[in-house]
This record gives structure tokens, C-alpha cells and sequence, in this order.
């Protein structure tokens, strides 16, 4: 870091705790008085984009109430929007579905299919880089001396944010788009490495180089894409050390790492990087990563936001992290869909004001990014209603069925979270396996432990969680139509093969119903 960086963090640092204040009273109004806010944001959006070809087809104009709005409106997903994206790509400065001009289209991950080309505009962005200004907010007021966050090296893990153009306005990853339409210089000051970094697609290639920068640095946060930052700290902890000592040799850094490195060739991270508080996850569960961050990191915070391709929809904003995450419903008009009727064809919506705590929906969004009671195909269970919060986050329709069981994401995030507590496992990376093998259907947990672990009791503490959650699944146990769930030894992360085989910001899997995972990680 330089002289003048320096500086600029000094000022940044000084200033934080005055923004952090404020923000703090938009905290507890989010806290205290959701109805009215996602109610007004949705009058809000139904004024801006009245007169866009969307709004006119559905009749913003008319609608007064949320009620009628749901009455007037209906569900839609992707291919139900398809109609209204073609006439977007083919004119994006047009008001199709949001009021002001397309700006760029944002790459999805791709979790269920496909990646998608997804528009966004200028007045959705300033939503969603408000909200991730909140994230870090909310981190600062929780806990004295957390705006020590901003005296080091913010590590930011992004993707590229132009991959290529349609009709003339760029395609990129959320990330890097988000990174790119910052309209502070000093925030954009502390996105830590740069463009050279970012750009890159090969995960090996890319977590090397924020190796090399990251070694030199007092790193005081991770952030950004969590599947990389994860396989970042897995690969720092593990394999690294050796390769950098060399890469350091002979340099005012070298002494720095060998004070870190163990005799065994794995770095002592807490060592190299005493100061780093924070972590920010987003994306995935990550619940079963916390007894081993909390081990290699014993003074970071694991900090959950749920965002996504479509919008940023919910951040931790409570003081303690136990509590799932909050959702925003100052940016966000939110509606649910209960678990047991998201296959029908006229499903039941219910607006946030009735749902209930413990039980599961499919999310239905509303926002200033033009989504309207659109269904991006997440499921989730309330982990409380005061405040409104939300864990289990998973994808609809993602299941394994051996034996009439219905194992989902939110049964495996469970099990998986609930064996790691019991049996002390530091977890780096996992998925769990539905097999039948001549004639004996089973589940077998893919795993990779930074610790010595017993995989029976694993598996067991496993099978007495996700039983405790699925009466079927219980039932197939005890009547022989499953067997008890095992564990194998994963060699080879299976998050960074899939990330290298399909792309950058690819996320985790958790189940699967593919054997080729058991030979991949053998």
C-alpha cells in the first residue's frame, strides 16, 4: 500500500464511524418497520416504471393497494419474462421494464441451467451497491473497534465485468458490474487488487495471483465471491506456503512468511493476517464453514448476505450472527410462496406480513432492477419474523429421491452444519452423494476435513439431523429402503473442479445425484 493509500485510509477509517451512525438509523427502521417500507417501495416502483411497456400491460396506473397488485399482476419467472428480454436486447434504451436505460446485463451464475443475460439498470444499482454499503455498516456498528476494518487491505474476490456486449451495452458478472458503477472514489479505493485480478477466469491463475498480493498486505476483510474466497483460505492454509517462501526469497516479505509457516508446510494464517475481522459470505450456506474459519481465523466474523443476479435481497443487521440474515425491505417488495404449493399452477402468495416462523417458502421479488412478483427460484425457511429472517437458503426443485425421502438443499445445509458442531469437524468443502449401488440406496458425504474427524460419527450426527427434518427420510432408515449415510474422503475440492469447468463465479453444490463426484475427489 502506498503513501497516498495510506492516507486516503485514514480519512476513509476516520470518516466510517459518522456513516456508520447514520446508517444505523436506517438499521433500525429496516428492524422495526418492514411492512410500511416494502409496502411504500412497492408504490414507489409501481410510479417509476408506470409508464414502461411492462407497467402499461399490467396497469401500474391503477393499482392502489399491495392486494391489488397481487390481484392484477401475475407470477412470472424467466421464461415467462423471455418476450419482454428479446424486446430489450433489441432496444435497451427504451423504458421496457424499467423506466431508465439498460446499462449492462449481468451474467447469472448459472446455479439451475443456463447462464443468463440479465438487464439491470442505473436506478436497480444504486439499490444494490446501497445495500452492500449497508452490509458493511451494519458490520461497523455491531461490535467496537470493527471499523479497524478499514485501517488494512479490503480483499475483494470478483469476476470480470464486461465479458462481451449485446446490442452495444456490456455483459459482466454482478461483482465486477457493481465494482465498476461505484460512484465513490474513496470506496472504490479500498476494492483490493484490481482489474488485472479481477479479469481473470482460471481459478488456478487467479487465486495464485491474489496470493501474491495478498501475502504482502494486512488484510483486514475478505469479500466478494464466497465460493472463491473459501477456496482462497483452503488453499492459503494448505498448499501455498512452500510456493510463496520461494516466490519471496530474498525479499523484505520473506521473514513475514516464514513466521507463518508451520513445519508441515501449511500457513498459520491468523499469523500472516492477525488483523482480519471480517468475512463476508453470500451465496452459500455457510453455516459448516464456521468451526474451521473460526479455527484458522479466530478474530474474523463470518458476515451472511443473500444477494444474487437479480437484486440484493437481505444482510446480517443484528448485532449477533446466530439469527440468520434480515431481510431489506426498503429496496425489495417481498412475497412467498409456502413450500407445499410451489408446484402448483395457481399457487398461494402470501405477503411478507404472513409468514410464518419455521416455515418454508419460495421467495417472489419486486424491485427497482424492473423484476416484478418474479420468481427467482430460492427457497428458504424463516429462522424468525421479528426481525424478518431468513436461513436454509437454497434452490427450488434441487432434490434426490432413492427411496421417497425428497432430500433437499436445506435438509443437507442442516445435517451438514449440525454434524460439524457435533464432532468438532473443520469442514474446507463437501457435497453430499445420492447412489444406489446394487441394489443398496445410500447417501455418502464427499468431504474434505482440515482435522481429524470419525466419519461414522459424522455421518450419524448427519442422518440424526436431516431425520429430525424429513419424517421420510427417517422412515426409509428405519425400515431398510436407505441405509445409514457414510462419509468419503474428498482429495480434489469438487467447488473449485466445478468452478474451473464451467466458470469464475460458478457456486458450491451441495447434492447431487452424479457418482462421477465420488471418482473425481477419490
Amino acid at each position: 500500500m502506498t503513501v497516498g493509500d495510506k492516507k486516503q485510509m485514514s480519512i476513509i477509517s476516520r470518516l466510517i464511524p459518522l456513516l456508520a451512525k447514520r446508517k444505523a438509523r436506517l438499521i433500525d427502521e429496516i428492524l422495526n418497520n418492514p411492512i410500511e417500507l416494502t409496502e411504500t417501495k412497492l408504490m414507489s416502483i409501481l410510479e417509476r416504471h408506470g409508464h414502461t411497456a411492462f407497467g402499461k400491460d399490467h396497469s401500474y396506473a391503477n393499482i392502489r393497494t399491495p392486494k391489488q397488485f397481487a390481484e392484477t399482476v401475475p407470477l412470472y419467472d424467466y421464461a415467462a419474462m423471455q418476450p419482454y428480454w428479446e424486446q430489450v436486447h433489441e432496444s435497451p434504451q427504451l423504458p421496457i421494464i424499467t423506466a431508465d436505460p439498460v446499462i449492462w446485463y449481468v451474467q447469472s451464475s448459472g446455479t439451475t441451467g443456463k447462464p443468463k443475460a440479465l438487464p439491470i439498470s442505473r436506478g436497480g444499482v444504486k439499490d444494490y451497491t446501497g445495500a452492500a454499503t449497508l452490509t458493511i455498516m451494519s458490520f461497523v456498528n455491531a461490535q467496537k473497534g470493527n471499523n479497524k476494518l478499514f485501517d488494512g487491505t479490503m480483499l475483494t474476490f470478483a469476476a470480470p465485468s464486461r465479458l462481451g456486449e449485446i446490442n452495444g451495452v456490456p455483459l459482466g458478472y454482478m461483482t465486477g458490474i457493481s465494482r465498476e458503477l461505484i460512484a465513490n472514489a474513496l470506496l472504490k479505493k479500498l476494492i483490493r487488487p484490481g482489474e488485472d485480478v479481477f479479469n481473470m477466469t482460471d481459478i488456478g491463475e487467479k487465486l495464485w495471483a491474489y496470493a501474491k498480493y495478498a501475502v504482502k498486505e494486512n488484510v483486514t476483510a475478505l469479500a466478494g465471491i464466497t465460493t472463491l474466497s473459501i477456496a482462497f483460505i483452503r488453499r492459503m492454509q494448505n498448499e501455498y506456503g512452500p510456493s510463496l517462501l520461494e516466490e519471496f526469497r530474498g525479499t523484505k516479505h520473506e521473514k513475514r512468511i516464514r513466521e507463518a509457516l508451520n513445519d508441515d508446510g501449511t500457513l498459520d494464517l491468523n499469523t500472516l493476517w492477525p488483523n482480519l475481522i471480517m468475512i463476508g459470505a453470500a451465496g452459500i450456506d455457510a453455516d459448516p464453514y464456521k468451526p474451521w474459519i473460526k479455527s484458522t481465523l479466530p478474530n474474523s466474523t463470518l458476515w451472511d448476505s443473500y444477494a444474487g443476479s437479480e437484486g440484493f435481497y437481505g444482510t446480517t443487521l443484528l448485532k449477533h450472527t446466530d439469527n440468520g440474515i434480515q431481510l431489506m425491505p426498503h429496496i425489495n417488495y417481498f412475497e412467498f410462496i409456502p413450500e407445499n404449493e410451489i408446484e402448483k399452477e395457481d399457487p398461494t402468495v402470501i405477503p411478507l406480513s404472513e409468514v410464518k416462523k419455521n416455515h418454508r417458502y419460495e421467495i417472489v421479488l419486486t424491485n427497482m432492477m424492473g423484476y416484478t412478483r418474479y420468481r427467482i427460484g430460492d427457497m428458504m425457511t424463516f429462522i424468525d419474523t421479528d426481525p424478518f429472517s431468513v436461513h436454509r437458503i437454497g434452490r427450488k426443485g434441487r432434490s434426490v429421491n432413492l427411496a421417497g425421502e425428497k432430500l433437499t438443499d436445506a435438509h443437507v445445509n442442516e445435517g451438514i452444519a449440525f454434524a460439524t458442531r457435533q464432532t468438532g469437524a473443520e469442514l474446507l468443502d463437501y457435497t453430499v452423494v445420492g447412489t444406489i449401488d446394487r441394489g443398496d440406496a445410500h447417501y455418502v458425504i464427499a468431504a474434505m476435513f482440515n482435522n481429524a474427524v470419525d466419519p461414522t460419527a459424522f455421518a450419524n450426527a448427519f442422518d440424526e439431523a436431516v431425520c429430525a427434518n424429513n419424517g421420510e427420510f427417517e422412515h426409509s432408515l428405519e425400515f431398510g429402503a436407505l441405509s445409514p449415510t457414510i462419509v468419503k474422503e474428498m482429495k480434489k475440492s469438487h467447488t473449485e473442479s466445478i468452478i474451473a469447468g464451467r466458470h469464475i463465479q460458478a457456486k458450491s453444490e451441495t447434492l447431487t445425484a452424479d457418482t462421477a463426484v465420488l471418482e473425481e475427489g477419490a
